[in-house]
């Protein structure tokens, strides 16, 4: 009960101190640079060669993982036992995965440390703010912080349902099963080799720990990639909240009547300096959001494409097995785990573009209405406006070369697309 309890506390951080001035994203997300780690990002000593090993070693098991069920597959379809065959194309897919994030966070490096400094000098100056603008940033990186808790939460349960089975399988055989029911001691991934036994001893040994390593390796790298895509993405879209609040007082506790004076006179000079500040931080933190989403766009966009040109047809074949065991009057709790995730997973980047780009619509609409038609002194402003408006028209999505817009249109035309698949090869 108190193990529940501190786990309770520490997501919701209760235990700290939200009226530092001096936070910065070390301080408040230091989880961040924690998985970044991991993919091969150093980020005190930023050249070492030491930081090609993990993904050396992540992406050469994916590989191994990856040679192992294309054999798998080749002997479903030489049997024509399409249920393994399917099955094992799944996990090719989703194996394939790992080498691509790999390759674009090691390729990106520079780029992630200088979106993270970005993000941290985001972070230190609305910190400095009042509460006005301090509260609801921080509330929105809370919620940052413990989505990310139910995601990785989420992922390794799902990833743990596999050598779970495995162990709960090899328990009732040792402990219940008889000789004459010819039990085969389970794997988490189907196995075949084409001169050889892998359910001999020790083959069975090693390709258990083989694959039940596998499995936590894709938590750390493909899962961690889908954080860290959500984790931006959200930022940006709480530092957009903000811009709001900026366009509710841009002509607050300034004197109307400068407007009819000379434009040499020092009262109106000083309260349209009042007004190009205020206008500018605007115009600044829009400018970030444009110019960190291209950026995140060209670290993450080839996992993006893979990501969408192959979740139709990993959630297709995902289906299929769960289809296929209902037929058999059974219900095959791992794949529908594993469905879960597989949407789950195209629908976060899709989801979280379409709040952007509507958010990024709004923008436009708040500065038309931000009341310069009400006062003299939006003729000040005129010309900023009108091209702060006309900027805001350009949407913020994340754009790489053959990648759609990241929106739940996309979403809904990629699951249209699996149910496709799925029907056809349920008639073949």
């Amino acid at each position: 009960m108190c193990s529940l309890q501190h786990l309770k506390d520490v997501i919701c951080r209760r235990d700290f101190n939200f009226d530092n001035p001096h936070l910065d994203l070390d301080k408040f997300h230091p989880q961040l640079k924690i998985v970044l780690f991991s993919n091969g990002n150093f980020f005190n000593n930023t050249e070492s060669k030491f930081r090609f090993i993990l993904p050396a070693v992540s992406s050469s098991l994916a590989v191994v993982g990856l040679v192992l069920e294309a054999m798998v597959m080749y002997h479903g379809l030489s049997e024509k036992d399409y249920a393994v065959a399917t099955e094992s194309f799944c996990y090719c897919i989703l194996l394939s995965a790992i080498p691509v994030v790999n390759l674009s966070v090691l390729a990106n490096k520079a780029k992630i440390i200088n979106l993270l400094g970005k993000m941290n000098d985001d972070f230190k100056y609305i910190c400095t703010l009042d509460q006005k603008y301090k509260r609801p940033f921080l509330h929105g990186q809370l919620l940052i912080w413990q989505l990310c808790y139910v995601w990785f939460i989420f992922t390794s349960i799902v990833a743990s349902m596999f050598p779970v089975t495995c162990i709960v399988e090899l328990t009732y055989q040792s402990l219940f099963a008889t000789q004459n029911e010819n039990t085969v001691r389970p794997l988490a991934y189907p196995l075949w080799l084409p001169n050889d036994d892998p359910y001999r001893s020790p083959n069975y040994e090693i390709f258990l720990v083989i694959q039940v390593t596998i499995t936590f390796n894709f938590v750390q790298t493909y899962c961690v990639f889908i954080y860290v895509l959500f984790h931006t993405l959200l930022h940006y879209y709480y530092l957009m909240k903000l811009i709001f609040l900026d366009f509710e007082v841009l002509f607050d506790g300034l004197d109307e009547t400068v407007s009819r004076l000379s434009p040499c006179n020092p009262r109106r000079i000083a309260v349209q300096l009042t007004l190009n500040k205020r206008m500018k931080r605007i115009v600044n933190w829009h400018t970030s959001v444009l110019r960190s989403v291209e950026l995140l766009s060209s670290i993450f966009g080839p996992p993006l494409v893979f990501q969408v040109v192959f979740s139709s047809i990993a959630i297709c074949l995902v289906a299929y097995q769960i289809a296929d065991y209902l037929d058999h009057g059974k219900i095959h709790f791992l794949f529908v785990l594993l469905f879960s995730a597989t949407c789950i997973q195209l629908w976060i980047p899709c989801y979280l573009g379409t709040l952007l780009r509507n958010r990024a619509f709004e923008i436009g609409e708040a500065c038309w209405r931000c009341g310069w038609h009400e006062t003299p002194l939006g003729q000040l402003l005129r010309s900023d406006i009108i091209i702060l408006i006309l900027r805001a028209q350009q949407p913020v999505s994340i754009k790489f070369i053959g990648l759609p817009k990241l929106e739940l249109e996309t979403f809904s035309s990629i699951i249209s697309t699996s149910y496709s698949y799925f029907n056809i090869l349920r008639q073949y």
